[in-house]
């Protein structure tokens, strides 16, 4: 028997107990534990640290919760046995651009495009968006573009990219709008990706907005000053409503509440009568884009012109397509009436008329005058997605029909 031999046993099962813990971890991630799966993919990496997918499974979780060094530590590993990995080389280069080490990343990205972009299909279309944001912070925005079109040319519904693209021109009015790390102050976001005013809450000035983590709503006085925020903008541009209409069931007291501010009346959620005028279609949180966009299309298709407000926005502006025009905070928020006290239309319109008095009795709002201007005064940013006095939505890749198919 030849030297070692007996060594194969223990090997083998060896990688059966890693397989194990690997999958363990797989199980305890989709639970959300992700502290007991890193636990479990630390120990297959231990059993079987030849493991490329064991690696790369402990390297994500560390990189999305932190953990940069070991992630980073991981890919190196990964890409010593398996040199052309594309996910340890697209997972290491998000590392070197959150570090500010933008041609490391642009490196790692070309060689996986370099590879064949045939073979990647769809999957071409991330790393194309990189290479763009890349590009973007570099301030080459006619590669920028170059690279935002092929990935729209793997993937034709890709949203960021279509979002991207069409926004280089607003990005283009700031000096610097992403910092070392890549990332850009709400505001800029909401106006650069999505031709979108964002107006901030009561404890900002309405120019400086903060990334809002996810938060609630104490009390209707508070939310009503939230809306008298929106309603005092309407005035000071004479935005006229025929109608609100909530685009979900929780948003029946926000659609009751803004028609009493605005001096108009509630259009009902199955109201599909067609209705001249403009309609403010307004969402809490705005949970899920598909269910929003489809809202926002319906509402526009019975109206002669419809403005989309959101107080809060859950996902990413561009996943909304050109649906969200106006809204408030980004992030989730949670309102008084979010455990479902909303859901029978008593309670909702008892709540939105509860919010409609606080809204009425809520001190006056002091931004509108500076939101205007930050958004068309001379020095203003007057490229947004809609003419702010007709309502009518400007032409642009993200008023294409044919996109917003594929993205439906």
């Amino acid at each position: 028997m030849a030297e070692g031999s007996p060594a194969e046993p223990a090997h083998f099962f060896a990688r059966v107990l890693a397989d194990q813990h690997y999958q363990k971890g797989l199980q305890r991630q989709q639970a959300g534990e992700w502290d007991l799966a890193l636990a479990s993919y630390r120990r297959a990496c231990a059993l079987d640290p030849h493991n490329v997918l064991y690696l790369l499974a402990r390297g994500r979780v560390c990189q999305t919760h932190g953990l940069e060094p070991e992630a980073e530590a991981c890919y190196r590993v990964a890409l010593g046995l398996r040199p052309d990995d594309t996910v340890a080389l697209y997972n290491q280069a998000q590392l070197f651009a959150a570090r500010g080490e933008l041609e490391a990343a642009r490196s790692n990205l070309s060689r996986i495009v370099s590879g064949g972009v045939e073979e990647l299909g769809e999957r071409a279309a991330p790393i194309f968006c990189r290479l763009g944001d890349i590009a973007l912070r570099r301030d080459d925005h006619t590669l920028a573009a170059v690279h935002f079109r092929r990935a729209l040319e793997c993937t034709p519904g890709h949203c960021y990219a279509a979002a991207a693209l069409d926004g280089l021109e607003r990005f283009g009015e700031f000096r610097r709008p992403f910092d070392d790390a890549g990332a850009i102050a709400p505001k800029v976001a909401f106006y650069g990706y999505a031709g979108a005013m964002l107006l901030g809450l009561p404890e900002d000035d309405g120019i400086d907005v903060p990334a809002y983590p996810a938060l609630g709503f104490d009390s209707l006085a508070e939310l009503a000053q939230t809306l008298a925020r929106f309603a005092a903008v309407a005035r000071l541009l004479e935005w006229r409503f025929a109608a609100v209409a909530p685009l979900d069931p929780e948003s029946q007291p926000l659609a009751i509440a803004l028609a009493g501010a605005l001096e108009t009346r509630v259009l009902a959620l199955d109201d599909e009568r067609r209705r001249p005028g403009a309609v403010l279609g307004v969402t809490g949180s705005a949970a899920d884009p598909v269910t929003v966009n489809r809202a926002a299309g319906a509402l526009r298709a019975r109206c002669g012109a419809a403005l989309l407000y959101a107080v809060g926005v859950s996902r990413p502006v561009w996943e909304y397509a050109p649906a969200i025009q106006v809204a408030s905070a980004p992030g989730r928020l949670e309102f008084p009436w979010s455990r479902g006290e909303a859901g029978a239309t008593e309670h909702a319109e008892a709540i939105g008329t509860e919010l409609a008095e606080a809204l009425r009795g809520a001190p006056p709002d002091t931004t509108a005058a500076a939101q205007v201007a930050w958004y068309g005064g001379p020095a203003g940013h007057a490229r947004l997605g809609f003419d702010p006095r007709t309502l009518a939505a400007r032409p642009g890749l993200l008023q294409d029909r044919r996109l917003l198919d594929c993205i439906a």
